[in-house]
């Protein structure tokens, strides 16, 4: 069910500054021009999966059942990386079959390799813009409800490579920075639900203990902690302050939970 007018969300390392999100955007406009689009961000890290793969988990389940998400973050444009649609159920995706949508829930799921020479339009070819000439395309038949058998093949299943979000389910266990917020909180690789064993600390790599609370404020202005984040992850922050920086941390800083 697609929804009306119908949606498509994106999400791209491509910036701003650059023309690449207006020419991804007119492409929807010309092919689709019904449809709403919503910015998730255009600011991954460039060639960051992970950091594409974590964001998009953490809102796609917010948007009505139906949306397109159009999610281009792409080293490995122009090689033999497939171009995907994937259908969960809800909502279909359109990637490339990197890992990008390694963090999506299972369930009813349906995957395909487009197949841009059968598209029923118009459109440009390169070997490097496939956020332009491919995906944006994708996203727009299928906004325009068109099904996936028109211009695609099936696929048993998408790309994991390279991701691993394991749920916390013994202590210690060891875990890495994935992704860092605008304020410096420091989204780690650990899932914690609530058969999980409370932990009581988080260890860097240089001997750093830092206690695990409630949220910000169960720590000092200026102390760092480490808490259950919003989006079932185990996060580290510092209370009014910036864990990547105090804590000098990077991605895929090493650390144990303990």
């Amino acid at each position: 069910m697609v929804p009306t007018p119908p949606i498509v969300a994106i999400l791209t390392d491509f910036g701003e500054s650059d023309w690449y999100v207006a020419s991804v955007k007119a492409v929807l406009a010309r092919l689709c021009p019904e449809a709403k689009l919503i910015d998730i961000t255009h600011q991954v890290e460039p060639g960051n999966i992970r950091s594409g793969a974590f964001i998009l988990s953490q809102c796609y389940h917010d948007f009505p059942r139906g949306t397109v998400f159009l999610c281009v973050v792409d080293p490995g444009v122009g090689s033999s990386r497939k171009p995907i649609i994937h259908f969960d159920g809800d909502y279909h995706f359109v990637a490339p079959d990197n890992g990008l949508l390694s963090l999506l829930e299972s369930g009813m799921c349906r995957t395909y390799e487009i197949e841009p020479h059968r598209f029923d339009a118009q459109v440009r070819e390169s070997n490097t813009f496939h956020g332009r000439d491919i995906f944006a395309p994708a996203a727009a038949f299928l906004a325009n409800g068109v099904p996936p058998s028109n211009f695609c093949t099936a696929l048993p299943k998408f790309a994991h490579e390279g991701m691993d979000f394991p749920e916390v389910t013994e202590l210690p266990m060891k875990g890495s920075t994935l992704y860092f917020d605008q304020f410096g909180n420091a989204i780690t690789s650990l899932r914690i639900t609530r058969t999980s064993p409370k932990p009581e600390a988080v260890v860097l790599k240089n001997g750093d203990k830092i206690p695990f609370g409630l949220s910000f404020h169960s720590v000092p202005k200026g102390k760092p902690v480490a808490y259950l984040g919003s989006g079932g992850f185990l996060e580290i922050a510092v209370n009014l302050g910036s864990a990547r920086v105090s804590l000098n941390l990077e991605d895929e800083s090493d650390f144990e939970l303990v």
